[in-house]
Formats: C-alpha cells, structure tokens, sequence
C-alpha cells in the first residue's frame, strides 16, 4: 500500500537532489515496506498479531516526522545532520533526538494565551500537534477541507464523517487518539505487561486500533496540502483521489478481516 506514504509525502520535484529528498525517501520507504508487511499479517494468529504494534508503531512515528519534514524541516533536518555527524553514535542517546512527548505531541501545557506580546520565544511551542500549530494550520485547514467536501459533493464514508465534526473539538480528539494509539502500541513493544499480553492484543482491539490509526493519518496528510505554508503540497484533487484509495483499501481490509 502506497496511497498513505505518496499522500504524506506530496509532490516529488524532477530531479531533486538534497537532504530533504534523501530524508522523503527514507521515510517513504519504511512507510511503505511495514504497511505492506502489517497489512498482510494473519490478526487470528497470536503470534504474528503480536508483531502488529511494532509495524503499527513504525508507521504512527515515520508518517507523523515526514508530515512534521514539510510542516517545519528545520527540526528533522537538524537531526539529520546530526545522526550524518562521523561523531554520531548510535548506542548513546542523543540530545537533540526526536521524541513523540515534544516533536509530535505538546510536552507541557501551551499558555492560555500563546500569542501574548509578553510571552518568551521558549512559551511558543513547535509540536506538529501542538497548541500553536494547532492554530496556525490544522483548525483553518480543518474547516477548508470541510467546505471543500460539500463544494465538490465527494462521495467517502470517512469524509462525510469528518464533515459532522466541530473543527476545534476534533483536533483536540485527534491528539487525544495520537496519544493513546502511540502507547498502546508501545507497550506491546516493550513489554511491560505482567498480565497475559495476548488477552490484552486480542483481534477485535488490535484492529480497531490499526483502522483507527489509518484513518487520522489519512485525514491529517489529505488537510495538510489544504494550507499553502506547507511544503510538497499536492493539489486539492490528487490529494483527495489518495485519501479515498487509502479509504477504500483499509475498509476492504477492515472488512476481510472481520469474524
């Protein structure tokens, strides 16, 4: 399945050549490789249903740094300098890693007011779902792609859903559901249950989990080439034609995997 990673990652100029590129083509290439292998994967077999959160992690974490890659390339090429470095090693941590409580989800509780001519440069916080960004990209985009699906009248279960929501609501639910997605696959990499793991990775719950995931991750690449201070953006039909081949492929999946 590559419909998710060619709609996160926008358009590819001819004959690019840069780190920027180099670090697309990365991303896209786990993008694609653990969606092909967590797709195929048996949910009634305990044992590769357990292989499951670590594919699902994989995807949650490179789809989220290559929508935050056009939303602000600044952060991701710093790393990528970095980890470049003949100094980087890799069995130390590294400082300026990136780490879902700070680069994709707010560490610490936005101000009430963010854009207070008192506030210092460290109050204005850079999370892709963050209070800022927030404000700045994801509400008003949020409410174009809601009038772009009545202008165009587009015919998708996943849209037309989206289209009852209240904008603000959703976006808070959406980092919510990021939250509780992102450690509910953790936890079934690292192992941390002194319970019977496979009682709590049962078929129904990993599913609904995995479509879940799909589905705000779609949604949130399909409005990000809705805002032209994004980079890569596609145009409104060709992003929209992806999102319902995304839709159309995780539905048919959903389903041939139901009781």
């Amino acid at each position: 399945m590559n419909y998710l990673s060619d709609l996160l990652l926008g358009s590819i100029g001819e004959d690019e050549i840069s780190d920027v590129t180099k670090i697309r083509n990365n991303l896209q290439g786990t993008i694609n490789n653990f969606c092909i292998e967590l797709l195929e994967l048996d949910l009634e077999n305990s044992k590769q249903r357990l292989l499951a959160p670590f594919y699902a992690r994989t995807i949650l974490e490179a789809s989220m740094t290559l929508l935050l890659l056009r939303v602000d390339p600044f952060r991701i090429l710093s790393i990528y300098k970095v980890q470049s470095s003949s100094k980087y090693d890799v069995t130390k941590k590294s400082n300026v890693a990136l780490l879902w409580n700070r680069d994709i989800i707010a560490a610490s509780k936005a101000k009430e007011d963010i854009w207070n001519p008192e506030n210092k440069v460290s109050d204005f916080d850079r999370a892709l779902l963050g209070k800022h960004w927030g404000e700045l990209l994801w509400i008003p985009t949020f409410t174009k792609l809601q009038d772009y699906i009545v202008e165009k009248q587009i015919e998708s279960n996943w849209l037309n859903d989206f289209l009852s929501e209240e904008v603000i609501a959703y976006y808070e639910r959406v980092k919510t559901d990021s939250m509780k997605l992102f450690s509910f696959f953790s936890k079934g990499i690292h192992y941390e249950f002194l319970i019977d793991i496979e009682r709590a990775y049962d078929k129904l719950t990993m599913q609904n989990n995995l479509y879940s995931m799909f589905q705000k991750l779609a949604l949130l690449a399909l409005v990000s080439h809705f805002d032209p201070s994004v980079n890569h953006n596609l145009n409104k039909e060709d992003s929209t034609t992806l999102f319902r081949k995304i839709e159309e492929e995780i539905e048919q999946w959903y389903t041939k995997m139901k009781p």
